[in-house]
This record gives structure tokens, C-alpha cells and sequence, in this order.
């Protein structure tokens, strides 16, 4: 009996240590992750979901619905230096796609607590936000619509906007959040592009009101905004700046721009890498007080194990599919990755 006490309290004290190791830590990891087409295999008459059923041409079948959430979990997990603490997500399906997602083996140590709302997208799928329920505690969060009304009927993802506390070395900050997933460029750059303006003006009405309301209120935009940091929804609607060692109180700065002038990406399109997938940041995360960005982390997330490389288009994400071809892999896009320190 003395000896089972004995090892009882030493796996408490080791929890314990563990635990407290954790909320003191120097850094958070932030990461965003465009999770190509995470759908269950049941059929929601609600959404189009119809190619991700056992029935389709793709045999979407629980087997492969399973590798799926082993692969992308691996990535969120063992990617990056850390175990994020954050992790923004897009091409969710449902709820049920976030908890089978969180319950995976790789990222049970994470502790993860999900935000998440059914948005208007004609394909189902949404944006969604995990949280270490260590570091992170939400106080408030809602969907921003993002209205594409017009001569015919289109709809598109929400903004999800999330506001909390995140702890850093036992220290708590207020930070404001905001996961985005902007139309896509399937239709062409003529008649996407607008759409595109559209989400960056109701994300800018957003951020416009926080900076009124607040003095150097801390933001952290991420998201596949399905344009570079060059184009004119990010720099010239949403206004954010390129990222350089001196800036304006209250901007935003993208810390994937001078990525995408170096000519890294997110994505590979017939060879050639875009920087779709950002992190965008407000002012205050860098200017050397309290919490801030450690610059050295700003990373695309890319280990050997999740490239291969493409006869005609060189290395590129190992993804799940190949049109109805089944590749088995993980994401076509690869994420994106930062941490916070405390001065």
C-alpha cells in the first residue's frame, strides 16, 4: 500500500510540474492551417458535401476520413517548434470534424477547447479556431458576415472574430483574433477579385472599430486569404503594411510579406509559390513592450514528410487529393506559424 501511495504522488507531482511548466512557458506557438477539405463521411442535406460520402467517385470512406485526421494532426502537432497554442482553421466541415480532430492521439497533450459557427458556404465548410485551454481563455466571439449580395445570389465563409486572454509565463494580455477564408480564385481574377475586397472591407470595419474603442488593442489576423500580401485586398483595403523595423501607431503589418518577395509560399500553382496563407499582426505586437511576435519563429510549416515532388511542378504539399485521385496526404496548402513572448 506504502508503495502505491508513494507512486501515486509522484505522478501527481509529475503532472503537476508538467502543468505548471506549460503556463509558464517563454513562448506561445500561433498557427493557421487550411485543412483541404476536412469533411465527415455522413450526408448533410444542407451542405454540398455529396463528393465527401462513400457513394462518390472519391469513396470518402471512414477509413480514409480517419488517415486524414491522423495526417493533419500530425502537422498541427510536430510540424512547428512547439505545439501551438492557437490554431486557426479553415475547410471545416462541422463540429463533429473539430472534435474527432482535437480527439486524435497527437493532440490530446494539446488540451484543446474549438470555436466554431455554421457559415453560409454553398460548399459547407467553415473557418474554425482551436485553443489550449492552458493559455488561452475566450471571452467573447461571433461570425462576421461578409455580404456578397448583388445581381445574383453568392455566398462565402464568415470571419470568425474571437477575444480573449492568452497567458504567456503566467502572464495574461487581451488579444483580439480574426480566421479568415476569402472567396477563392476558381472563377478568375475578374470576377473573384471583388469578392475578395468585399471580405477585406468588412474585416477593416472590424478592425477600425477596435482601434477607436481601444488604445493599442492587440490583433492577430491569419487566414487563406486566397490573395499574396501584395495584392490590393491586403495591402490597399485592409491596409496592411509590409513588414519592416519601423511603423505607424496602430497599423497592421503582414509578416508573410517579405516571404512572398523571397519567393516562398503557402501554396504551389503550376510551379510557382504563393504566400496565400498569412499572419497579419497589429502594431503593438511589435513594438518590444509586453507580449509580442519573436520574429525568428515567422514560418511556413514544411517537413520533408509532408512534400513530394511533382513531375512538371517541382516540391509541393502532400495532398489529400488529386481530383478524385486519392493521394492520401495531408493538406495542399502548408500552414502558417508564429510565437509570442513576453518582454
Amino acid at each position: 500500500m506504502k508503495n502505491i501511495q508513494i507512486l501515486l504522488l509522484l505522478v501527481y507531482c509529475s503532472t503537476l510540474v508538467s502543468c505548471v511548466a506549460q503556463n509558464n512557458s517563454n513562448s506561445v506557438g500561433i498557427m493557421f492551417y487550411n485543412l483541404e477539405n476536412l469533411y465527415d463521411t455522413t450526408n448533410d442535406p444542407k451542405k454540398d458535401d455529396e463528393i465527401f460520402l462513400p457513394s462518390s467517385p472519391r469513396n470518402w470512406d471512414e477509413q480514409k476520413y480517419k488517415k486524414k485526421l491522423e495526417n493533419l494532426s500530425k502537422v498541427i502537432a510536430t510540424g512547428a517548434d512547439h505545439m501551438p497554442a492557437l490554431v486557426g482553421l479553415c475547410e471545416v466541415e462541422n463540429e463533429k470534424v473539430l472534435i474527432d480532430l482535437i480527439a486524435t492521439e497527437n493532440l490530446k497533450a494539446g488540451n484543446y477547447g474549438y470555436i466554431h459557427f455554421d457559415s453560409p458556404d454553398e460548399r459547407g465548410i467553415d473557418v474554425a479556431l482551436l485553443y489550449d485551454k492552458n493559455h488561452f481563455t475566450p471571452k467573447k466571439y461571433n461570425p462576421i458576415y461578409v455580404d456578397l449580395s448583388g445581381d445574383s445570389i453568392d455566398y462565402t465563409r464568415d470571419i470568425l472574430f474571437v477575444y480573449g486572454e492568452i497567458a504567456i509565463n503566467a502572464k495574461k494580455e487581451p488579444i483580439n483574433i480574426f480566421v479568415n477564408h476569402w472567396p477563392s480564385r476558381v472563377e478568375g481574377e475578374e470576377v473573384s477579385a471583388p469578392k475578395r475586397a468585399v471580405a477585406a472591407q468588412a474585416l477593416k470595419h472590424v478592425v477600425d472599430s477596435l482601434n477607436n474603442q481601444l488604445t493599442d488593442a492587440n490583433i492577430i489576423i491569419m487566414g487563406d486569404f486566397n490573395d499574396t500580401p501584395y495584392d490590393k485586398s491586403i495591402m490597399q483595403i485592409l491596409n496592411a503594411r509590409e513588414f519592416k523595423s519601423t511603423f505607424t501607431d496602430e497599423c497592421l503589418v503582414n509578416l508573410m510579406s517579405e516571404k512572398q518577395k523571397n519567393g516562398e509560399g503557402s501554396y504551389n500553382f503550376k510551379g510557382k509559390w504563393q504566400t496565400l496563407d498569412q499572419l497579419i499582426v497589429s502594431e503593438s505586437l511589435l513594438d518590444d513592450k509586453k507580449s509580442e511576435v519573436d520574429i525568428n519563429t515567422i514560418q511556413f510549416v514544411k517537413k520533408n514528410w509532408m512534400m513530394f515532388v511533382h513531375e512538371k511542378y517541382g516540391e509541393s504539399p502532400d495532398r489529400t487529393f488529386s481530383g478524385n485521385n486519392y493521394i492520401g496526404g495531408y493538406s495542399d496548402h502548408l500552414p502558417v506559424y508564429m510565437e509570442l513572448i513576453v518582454q
